[in-house]
């Protein structure tokens, strides 16, 4: 009873999350480092800010020596010659002299030594401006005048010793305490290092640990995977893990396992059944194909005959009122398509060889419609190794004649336009006749025209030829290349983009 009782809890006990646990230790240190290496950029910061101060402060002593110089020689330049351009170049330079010692006075205020030199020199600049006051105010040279100039001259040397000493005393001040500074940075890059040392070896053992305990259930896990490779599919399951990650790999592998079973005995019994499927599609691959070519053939067998019994006609006529040249012309003609349409039934035919019969057909039209309609064929480019399936431009030209122009007194115009391009060969045929209204365009282009034997006598007979051509270039080529742009009242284009298939 205890025994059960252990393994439900064991079952019921939650299981560690490497991903967890990992994400755990990996925040700790990223804390400890941002919180050390923050401190660090801290204090880093106060050094440099320190150290520029200095730069700035040793760099306005430096311009207060010189501005002092630059103050003596402008005073003389003023004491020789009072003008008003020598007198403000001179007030600007102690002007300079004034802010440059207010600039340092807060720094230099630290260190009592140079606060010493500071206030000398302050002194002087006081005394110099009073004996300044007296040289500019007294417009008479007398001895009293040059001692004054020769005190100021003594006094000027003064200022710039004590500047001097200024600067020396600043900068000995400053580099005791910056030496003391990068002590203090040194000692705490120390505590730094040894703190990363420190986290790097708890994470180093925590790795360590860790990955022993999942190598060991990975390597549980391999065990397994490669004995069932190898086709023995009765190992045992694989047992609880601790992690949690890897106890649902564990208990996926099992169901796996099982599934694979099932899958291969599911094979085995399907396996029949699929090849007696393949044969069969096989048999009816080969049946849709024989059917589609019966469909091409029939449908090439049904190019409507009325326009032979139409020419026969024409051929009796012409034969009671012209001489017999003209018959043999129409004779001929009828000869060269009935002899076509015979020879190329259910195959590919040059386009040069349709064009001729094309002109063939032309003739017996323009023979019988004369002056009612006029007929044109233009081509352009290399056509000579063109193939196309047989009888499709004349149908199209036939559909103009009767469908576009039967009401067509004069002037009417048929043009059949061959433009060959790179990957495809244009064919146009344009009429300037009725045109056809977007409802029956629509019709026609649905192929709502039956191809019936009911309906070849009907109204509808005029679209026969265009339907049927329209299906054999759908059956040859598989895609709708024919297109239609007509206009009511202003005649009919078609064109046929047929693909150039190269050999």
């Amino acid at each position: 009873m205890s025994g059960i009782l252990s393994k439900i809890s064991h079952l019921l006990r939650p299981k560690r999350s490497i991903r967890s646990r990992i994400i755990s230790i990996f925040i700790i240190i990223i804390i400890i480092l941002n919180i050390v290496f923050f401190f660090s950029f801290i204090r880093r910061d106060q050094e440099i800010k320190i150290y520029q101060n200095n730069v700035d402060i040793n760099f306005k002593l430096n311009r207060l020596s010189l501005e002092i110089t630059e103050n003596s020689r402008h005073f003389d330049l003023l004491f020789q010659e009072r003008n008003s351009e020598n007198k403000l170049i001179y007030q600007n330079s102690r002007k300079k002299i004034d802010n440059l010692m207010a600039e340092i006075k807060p720094e230099i205020n630290r260190d009592s030594k140079s606060r010493t030199f500071y206030r000398n020199l302050n002194n002087m600049l006081l005394y110099h401006d009073r004996l300044v006051n007296e040289l500019l105010s007294n417009q008479i040279f007398n001895q009293s005048t040059y001692n004054k100039l020769t005190k100021l001259d003594i006094l000027y040397s003064y200022m710039n010793s004590h500047t001097q000493n200024l600067i020396n005393s600043y900068l000995a001040y400053h580099s005791k305490n910056y030496v003391n500074l990068l002590v203090d940075t040194q000692n705490r890059s120390k505590t730094i290092y040894a703190i990363v040392i420190l986290i790097s070896i708890a994470v180093f053992a925590f790795a360590v640990l860790m990955s022993n305990n999942v190598l060991k259930a990975i390597d549980k896990l391999s065990t397994s995977a490669k004995y069932l490779s190898l086709g023995h599919w009765e190992i045992s399951d694989i047992k609880e893990i601790n992690y949690r990650e890897l106890n649902i790999l564990g208990q996926t592998f099992n169901l796996m396992k099982k599934n694979i079973r099932n899958y291969i005995q599911e094979l085995k019994e399907k396996s029949e059944l699929e090849n007696k499927l393949n044969q069969e599609k096989m048999e009816n691959i080969e049946k849709e194909r024989l059917l589609k070519e019966s469909q091409l053939l029939n449908l090439q067998m049904q190019m409507d005959p009325h326009f032979l019994f139409n020419t026969l006609n024409t051929v009796s006529r012409t034969a009671m009122f012209e001489d017999a040249f003209a018959t043999q012309k129409l004779i001929v003609a009828i000869s060269k398509i009935m002899r076509y349409n015979l020879d190329h039934k259910g195959k590919m035919v040059l386009l040069k060889e349709e064009l001729a019969a094309l002109r063939a057909y032309l003739t017996i039209q323009e023979t019988r419609f004369k002056e009612q309609m006029n007929f044109e064929i233009k081509t352009t480019g290399d056509i000579s190794e063109i193939k196309i399936p047989p009888m499709i431009i004349q149908p199209l030209v036939e559909n103009s004649i009767i469908h576009g122009l039967s009401d067509t007194d004069l002037n009417g115009y048929v043009l059949i336009d061959i433009i060959r391009k790179a990957e495809k060969v244009e064919i146009i045929v344009k009429d300037n006749g009725k045109g056809i209204n977007q409802e029956r365009l629509t019709e026609i282009l649905a192929s709502k025209v039956a191809l019936k034997p009911a309906q070849i006598n009907s109204k509808r007979k005029n679209s026969l030829g265009l339907l049927n051509v329209k299906k054999r270039l759908e059956l040859y080529y598989g895609e709708d290349i024919l297109k239609i742009k007509t206009k009511v009242n202003q005649g009919t284009e078609i064109k046929i983009s047929i693909p150039v298939i190269k050999e």
